[in-house]
């Protein structure tokens, strides 16, 4: 991801609608100077920060990420290296976007660090595009996860289990010693 790029996007959608720094703070508890910092591309952002920014502005978190597209076609190719990559180090996580929110299929492939966990708080609304579909499909390529799903007894699941989850999952934790990946792919079908 071009942080540059991400800091334009922020800092337009934040301007757009007539918001100072400070304001946004007090709307998402990010502070200011740090919002400042990311905006002008000079710091990176946890996942949970950018979906806090993009669920309080209403956008979906791949047009935060790669900017909003207005030509659909009728396929997308994304070679290796290409799309975008959500990366956040102190989380320990990295997701790669293999095609488009506005397919209803929604592809992506995130690492794990171990230890590395994924939850998503009440009321983050944009957290659907990571772990919020209609229906989930996890295929775990490497590593031991635990997922919790609507407050049930977490799942066990490791390389080359698959969980078909409806309604998405409230938390994954790479339980695993090493780095775990995923491929996830969400459908927002009827949504």
């Amino acid at each position: 991801m071009n942080k540059i790029d991400l800091g334009t996007r922020l800092r337009t959608l934040r301007t757009a609608r007539g918001l100072s720094l400070s304001q946004l703070e007090a709307a998402t508890r990010i502070s200011s100077s740090f919002l400042s910092l990311v905006e002008s591309g000079k710091s990176d952002i946890t996942i949970s920060r950018l979906v806090r920014l993009a669920d309080f502005f209403e956008v979906e978190l791949s047009d935060l990420v790669e900017g909003s597209r207005v030509e659909r076609r009728p396929f997308e190719v994304i070679r290796d290296g290409e799309g975008s990559v959500l990366t956040s180090d102190s989380e320990g996580l990295s997701t790669r976007f293999l095609g488009h929110q506005r397919w209803q299929l929604s592809p992506r492939i995130t690492d794990y660090e171990a230890g590395a966990t994924l939850e998503i708080a009440g009321g983050e609304g944009v957290a659907r595009e990571l772990l919020h579909h209609r229906e989930l499909f996890i295929y775990v390529v490497a590593g031991t996860f635990e997922i919790t799903v609507h407050g049930e007894e977490p799942v066990m699941i490791s390389r080359g289990d698959v969980i078909l989850i409806r309604n998405g999952a409230d938390r994954v934790v790479n339980t695993g010693r090493r780095p775990g990946r995923l491929l996830i792919v969400g459908v927002t079908l009827g949504s």
